[in-house]
């Protein structure tokens, strides 16, 4: 029974945000959430969040999507009194749905602190969600501080602020993630469309995810005019002041230091980036022969969130699509249903 009305709920919901998208107005509380957001955080632009909105209800809210995802579950997804915490990222709109939507449908009751800089969002859309059924008002809590009561936890941020968090609950299981970035293998023979979508992976979100291509993995001599042309799309970016702020200095930087860069009008491609490279910044990997991909994979094993490629390979993402991670595309491979439903008490 409880599956039956978490499925029919959420996508309902998904239904009432998809057709508020389709206007020119999101509605009075999704267009309010999406104002103070921007005020919070300048990164967060009205496109930006209208696209994360989107994202999440065609990915993620979808009927037939929801009970595929949950059937393996089904048995074990019942109401329950245990709350599990999660403690949210902010550097992206909606970042931490996925998690939300893990513990509701595991049937946790939830408190989640979320980030700052996204407060805002995930609030609206719960309160969409109370309006489909009342019942979910018991079931979720919005807070600064997770109480004691939690017997999980799911926490995302930096490497240091992970460590720390780790530190303070490491009496009850964690899934805690630490900092992510994704990259593309090109071999030159990429379309303009594969560049195109390739460039949405790139910048989409300002290039803030860990889902964002932050490198590029090409052959020497690899002629990077088809993608700066392609990348034209996401000049507005350099209209933002913090992006711009970031762009400037970087680019001063690598100018002060003589290292060899290329200037894309609004971005940086640099060879000897690091893994992941600063905002405003592409990092650049050279090959000349399949081994040393194979190398560079091994050697940043423990912080790739997305591999991308037009190959048909098993284990990447086709060009496009890493911004879109679906149902079953967990943040650093690990299955969030399976954490929260192990071990689970009697």
């Amino acid at each position: 029974m409880y599956c039956e009305v978490f499925i029919k709920d959420f996508s309902r919901l998904g239904e009432i945000v998809s057709a508020q998208l389709s206007e020119s107005s999101a509605g009075a509380l999704l267009d309010n959430a999406m104002k103070l957001s921007l005020e919070a955080n300048p990164m967060f632009t009205t496109e930006m969040q209208r696209e994360a909105l989107a994202a999440v209800s065609e990915q993620m809210l979808r009927e037939p999507l929801l009970g595929k995802w949950i059937e393996p579950y089904k048995d074990l997804a019942v109401q329950r009194e245990e709350i599990t915490g999660i403690i949210m990222a902010g550097n992206l709109p909606l970042v931490g749905f996925h998690d939300f939507l893990s513990c509701i449908a595991a049937g946790f009751k939830t408190e989640i602190k979320l980030s700052r800089k996204d407060c805002f969002l995930l609030p609206a859309l719960f309160e969409i969600l109370c309006g489909i059924n009342h019942y979910w008002r018991e079931r979720v809590f919005f807070t600064d501080t997770l109480s004691e009561r939690i017997s999980r936890l799911i926490a995302t941020g930096s490497d240091q602020t992970v460590r720390s968090i780790g530190g303070n609950y490491r009496d009850i299981p964690r899934l805690l993630r630490g900092t992510r970035s994704s990259f593309a293998i090109l071999d030159g023979s990429e379309d303009r469309e594969q560049l195109t979508k390739l460039c949405d992976d790139m910048f989409l979100y300002f290039g803030m995810g860990c889902r964002s291509v932050s490198t590029l993995i090409v052959p020497q001599g690899f002629d990077f005019y088809p993608l700066l042309k392609s990348a034209g799309k996401y000049a507005h970016l350099g209209g933002n002041n913090e992006y711009s702020s970031a762009f400037r200095y970087n680019k001063a930087l690598l100018v002060m230091e003589e290292k060899e860069f290329i200037d894309g009008g609004f971005f940086l491609l640099q060879k000897g980036a690091p893994f992941p490279p600063p905002l405003s910044v592409i990092g650049v990997v050279e090959y000349t022969a399949k081994n040393e991909i194979e190398a560079f994979i091994k050697m940043n094993e423990n912080r790739i969130q997305a591999m991308v490629s037009c190959a048909d390979d098993e284990g990447f993402t086709a060009p496009g699509e890493a911004q879109h991670p679906k149902l079953d595309q967990y943040a650093d491979n690990i299955n969030t249903l399976d954490f929260l439903l192990k071990n689970i008490s009697k």
